[in-house]
C-alpha cells in the first residue's frame, strides 16, 4: 500500500516541476483555480505528503529499531538501513510513477523534459532521505530496552 501511495504522490511531484518548468506567468499563490495554474500548491502537498509517509513509516519500525539497538547495533547502522527502506520503497513508487506517465502524459510531449523527471527525483531522495534520517535518528534514542518489553 506504501508503493502504491508513494506513486500517486510522486507522479504529483512530477507533475508539479512539469507545471513549474513551463510556467510562463507569476502565480498567486493562494489562488486553488488548477493545479497547472500552481505549481507550487501541488509540489508543497506532495512533498508534506511523502514526508509524513516517511515519518509513520520510520514510526511503525520503532520497536525494530530499538531491538537493534538492544542487541548490539549502532546508531548509524540502523539510520542507514531506515533511510536505505524508505528509499527503495519510495524509488519503486517513482518507477510505477515514470510507467504511468508513459499511459497519463504530465503535459505535452513536446514539452516534457528528462530534467523534470531527474529534478523530481532528486528532490525525493534529498526529501525522503533527510526526514527519515533525522526520524529514525530520534528513535534510537529511546531506552531500547523498552521496545523490547513492549515487543513481548
Amino acid at each position: 500500500m506504501h508503493v502504491v501511495f508513494s506513486t500517486f504522490f510522486a507522479y504529483g511531484f512530477l507533475f508539479g516541476f512539469f507545471s513549474l518548468r513551463t510556467e510562463k506567468r507569476p502565480t498567486d499563490i493562494s489562488s486553488i483555480d488548477l493545479f497547472l495554474n500552481s505549481p507550487y500548491l501541488l509540489l508543497s502537498l506532495c512533498g508534506l505528503a511523502l514526508i509524513f509517509m516517511s515519518i509513520v513509516r520510520v514510526m511503525t519500525r520503532s520497536g525494530d529499531n530499538g531491538i537493534m539497538m538492544a542487541v548490539g547495533g549502532n546508531r548509524q547502522g540502523v539510520v542507514l538501513l531506515q533511510t536505505v527502506e524508505l528509499w527503495i520503497i519510495h524509488g519503486i513508487g517513482f518507477l510505477f510513477s515514470l510507467i504511468l506517465s508513459v499511459f497519463i502524459p504530465i503535459g505535452k510531449s513536446e514539452l516534457v523534459s528528462p530534467l523534470d523527471y531527474l529534478a523530481s527525483l532528486a528532490a525525493e531522495a534529498i526529501l525522503i532521505g533527510g526526514i527519515s534520517a533525522l526520524v529514525a535518528y530520534l528513535y534510537t534514542l529511546v531506552d531500547p530496552y523498552r521496545s523490547i518489553r513492549r515487543g513481548k
